[in-house]
């Protein structure tokens, strides 16, 4: 199959200039999306993100495909709405982790409501404060994440899941249920230097193919590739050496919906560790993501059956003053499983786990993150041995 590759173009060297840094400019209408505008890039801010506080802008550059040709999510209304697609850097623990993301937030709605799909959720195009707290966490800790594998639950731009990769995850799931987020967070994964499939994109593709859901028969391209060359920020990911290697970890993408979630896709072992962050909007997705959860560690041992030699682990970040019942919830639920029938309103629920959650000693902790438009915020850390 061919290869892709990609340059990263300097300011300089395109007709499409990339962002500077004043403040995103917000779209003058929802209803109604805006032109294609290649000299004006929306997104106007690019920021690092490091969990110090600290706020250094950083360029966003764009990507070019292997023609040349401005990188970009397409969809049906594309020749009046192009999306186009950045790479940026954020260093997080003293990593510099590379994403690549739209030109804004404010565009994949105008995108949405082009498309007919007004109640779509844009938030995805954004970098929030927890997935930068979780990253960062990660990093600090690679033993939460050597080795083992990890799945990323509603990974958005997959900050966190990137991190995993990087801290020696054996292979990491990023997992959502837009298929344009999962395309950049895998772009962004073959960036940083970890393997993906090499099949990953096209118009057959289960994740990213033109019967994938929500893309309305538009199958996204290839998983854009990376080459190094001297002085570049560029990576290059050899098709035919990576794929051999054990030494770098292999990064997948699967369509997940939390209301409607398909685990058997993922096997009766399940995963050693589940990341999540900035997942608990609303009281009823609490109530279905705390079992869901419990459920992406595999199939429960009968008795007698060997068990794993090693515990799961689930690392939740979430800013506790954005939905603080909420957060109180979840915490309650993952405290005790048997709520879960009482979340449910069905006393013998199937999916109910008999697995508990433990709240590690001495892993609760807050850490000040800011977002890639500088906005700081707090974010709580709770690490949970999962038994059972």
């Amino acid at each position: 199959m061919r290869t892709a590759y990609v340059n990263v173009a300097t300011p300089s060297a395109s007709g499409r200039p990339p962002p500077g840094r004043q403040p995103p400019a917000r779209s003058a209408s929802r209803a109604t999306p805006s032109p294609p505008l290649r000299g004006a890039p929306r997104r106007r801010v690019a920021a690092t993100a490091a969990a110090s506080g600290a706020f250094v802008p950083a360029p966003f550059v764009e990507l070019k495909d292997a023609r040349g040709a401005d990188a970009s999510i397409p969809h049906l209304q594309s020749d009046h709405l192009s999306v186009f697609l950045y790479q940026t850097v954020v260093p997080v623990a003293g990593v510099d982790v590379k994403l690549v993301l739209p030109e804004s937030e404010d565009l994949v709605v105008d995108m949405y409501a082009a498309l007919g799909r007004p109640d779509d959720d844009p938030h995805w195009a954004t970098l929030w404060q927890g997935s930068v707290a979780l990253a960062e966490e990660v990093l600090e800790n690679p033993s939460l994440v050597r080795g083992k594998r990890v799945l990323d639950l509603g990974t958005g731009l997959g900050l966190a899941g990137l991190a995993a990769g990087l801290a020696g995850a054996k292979e990491v799931v990023l997992t959502d249920r837009e298929p344009r987020a999962l395309y950049c967070a895998l772009c962004a994964a073959a960036a940083n230097g970890l393997v993906v499939p090499t099949q990953s994109g096209g118009l057959d593709d289960p994740v990213f193919g033109k019967d994938a859901p929500g893309l309305d028969g538009v199958p996204l391209p290839e998983v854009l590739s990376f080459k190094q060359t001297a002085g570049s920020v560029d990576v290059f990911r050899a098709e035919e050496e990576d794929n051999t290697r054990d030494d770098v970890c292999r990064v997948s993408a699967a369509l997940l919906d939390w209301f409607a979630p398909d685990c058997d896709q993922f096997g009766d072992d399940g995963f050693d560790v589940v990341l999540a962050c900035d997942v608990l909007y609303t009281p009823s997705a609490v109530d279905v993501i705390a079992p869901l959860v419990l459920r992406l560690f595999g199939k429960e041992k009968r008795p007698g059956e060997r068990k794993k030699s090693t515990n799961n682990v689930f690392v939740l970040a979430d800013p506790p003053g954005r939905f603080p019942e909420n957060h109180e919830r979840f915490l309650r639920l993952m405290e005790d499983s048997d709520r879960f029938a009482d979340a449910s309103g069905e006393e013998n629920d199937k999916n109910r786990p008999a697995r508990r959650a433990r709240l590690m000693d001495g892993t609760g902790k807050s850490r000040e993150c800011v977002n890639l438009e500088g906005e700081a915020m707090t974010v709580d850390l709770s690490t949970y041995v999962i038994e059972g």
